[in-house]
């Protein structure tokens, strides 16, 4: 059970990141258990997401998780908030590809990389993470993630077509930063992403023998 709970709580921890674009419905799961709900809307650099958990086990890691990233000009900025089980704000502002500043509250919250001097160009919001899977229609190219407290890749590392059906194998690995869930600092989990249609219509994320599925609805 306890690896259930450090699951829901990473899954959250990394969609924790205005739009024009149809709002898009995703049911969340672990195994045959509905945990809740996550709605996204917009497309690149603003976008909205709200992932809202009401069905964790012993109610543990009930709450919201909300993000939302806004261009202005060469500007992105990303607020990333948490309420519930645990209170926690992420401010990251970014000028074009370079992190010019961190806020993270409590403090207790930061990391070595919670430092916008040792972040590498070129990473990306959670929010702006999940606009790239929920937008694209077929596996995404590599990305980088920076989400206040580390620095995560992506890549795709497999490719399969079924008709109408494509599925990913996507690698996720810390690289820069602790990794996910004290005391374990998970660096490492399984990813898969299936477009029908070219539409997303499922994502999941496998550790510690167990896997969260978003199902789209």
């Amino acid at each position: 059970m306890t690896r259930i709970l450090l699951l829901v709580a990473t899954f959250s921890g990394l969609l924790a990141g205005p739009a024009a674009a149809e709002k898009q419905i995703y049911k969340v799961t672990l195994g045959h258990r509905s945990l809740g709900m996550l709605q996204f809307e917009g497309q690149g650099s603003n976008a909205k997401l709200l992932l809202s958990l009401d069905n964790t086990p012993f109610g543990l890691d009930d709450g919201t998780f909300e993000a939302v990233t806004q261009a202005k000009g060469h500007e992105v900025d990303y607020l990333g908030t948490s309420r519930g089980s645990e209170t926690r704000d992420i401010a990251i502002v970014r000028d074009a590809d370079t992190v010019t500043a961190v806020k993270i509250t409590p403090r207790s919250e930061m990391t070595e990389m919670t430092d916008a001097g040792k972040v590498p160009a070129g990473v990306i919001s959670p929010t702006e993470f999940f606009a790239k899977l929920a937008n694209g229609k077929t596996c995404p190219s590599p990305m980088a993630m920076y989400d206040g407290r580390r620095v995560a890749q992506m890549a795709t590392t497999a490719k399969k077509q079924n008709d109408d059906t494509v599925i990913c194998d996507i690698s996720y690995r810390v690289v820069l930063g602790p990794g996910y869930v004290w005391p374990f600092y998970f660096k490492s989990f399984d990813v898969h992403a299936a477009y029908d249609a070219r539409k997303l219509a499922t994502f999941s994320m496998s550790g510690g023998g167990f896997t969260v599925r978003l199902t789209r609805q």
